[in-house]
C-alpha cells in the first residue's frame, strides 16, 4: 500500500498529456470484482518419490473450481485484491495405492497487481488486452482434515475488455503451500522449493466487472 501511495504522490501532474501521467481519484473509486472458472492440479510433497505422472490433467490430481475476487486498482499500473479459491481438491497419499483421494479446501491470497500494460505503455482506456503478472500470500484450509498453511502466490492475469466495465480473464496461477496443506504433514521432499511443500497450479477463465 505504500508503493501504491508513493506511486500515487509521485504520477500525478498537472499537464495530462505526459504519457505516464494520471489524475488519481478517490479512495472509491477504480474498485472491480471478478468470478471465475477454474481447472486444478494438486501436487503433494507426499508423492515426492513415487515416480507418478505429472500431468494436470491426471484424474487422480485435476479437480473443477471457482473463484471469485475483490481488488483496487490505486494507480493504473499497481493494484490489490483479495482473492479466495476452491472448493474440489485431491491429494495423493503417502501410499501409492491410494492416490485418488478427495479434499475439499479454501484457499485466500491478497495480491498485488502488475499492469505491465500500462506501466510500460502508459494508461489507455481503449485497450483492449491487459497483462497483468501478480505476487501475493495468504493461506489456506482443508475442510476435509481440518488443517491450515500458510501459502504464496504467482501468476500471469490477461484481461480482454469487451466494455469500458467488463472484461474477460484468463488467469495461470501457482500457490505454494507448506507441507500439511492437505492435512498430511508427513515431510518426505527435501529442500525448500517444489519437493518440500504442497503445490498447487491452475488455470482459470472469468469476468471482471470495474465498478467506477
Amino acid at each position: 500500500c505504500g508503493l501504491s501511495m508513493g506511486a500515487m504522490a509521485q504520477e500525478t501532474t498537472a499537464d495530462p498529456t505526459l504519457k505516464h501521467s494520471v489524475a488519481t481519484n478517490s479512495f472509491w473509486s477504480n474498485w472491480f470484482i471478478q468470478a471465475g472458472a477454474d481447472w486444478n492440479a494438486f501436487y503433494s510433497n507426499q508423492e515426492h518419490g513415487q515416480g507418478l505422472d505429472r500431468s494436470p490433467f491426471k484424474k487422480f490430481r485435476a479437480t473443477p473450481g471457482f473463484s471469485v475476487a475483490v481488488g483496487k486498482w490505486f494507480t493504473p499500473g499497481i493494484g490489490l485484491r483479495t482473492k479466495v479459491q476452491g472448493i474440489w481438491g485431491k491429494q495423493v497419499n503417502h501410499t501409492p495405492a491410494r492416490q485418488d483421494v478427495g479434499n475439499k479446501y479454501w484457499v485466500a491470497q491478497e495480491q498485488v497487481l502488475f499492469n505491465l500494460s500500462n506501466l510500460i505503455y502508459g494508461y489507455n482506456p481503449e485497450r483492449v488486452w491487459n497483462f497483468v503478472p501478480f505476487l501475493g500470500g495468504g493461506f489456506g484450509r482443508s475442510m476435509s482434515y481440518n488443517s491450515y498453511a500458510l501459502g504464496l502466490s504467482a501468476g500471469l492475469l490477461n484481461q480482454f475488455y469487451v466494455s469500458k466495465k467488463v472484461a474477460v480473464n484468463v488467469e495461470l496461477g501457482w500457490i505454494i503451500s507448506e507441507n500439511d496443506k492437505d492435512g498430511n504433514a508427513a515431510m518426505t521432499g527435501t529442500g525448500r522449493g517444489w519437493d518440500s511443500h504442497d503445490n498447487h497450479l491452475y488455470g482459470e477463465v472469468g469476468l471482471t466487472f470495474n465498478l467506477g
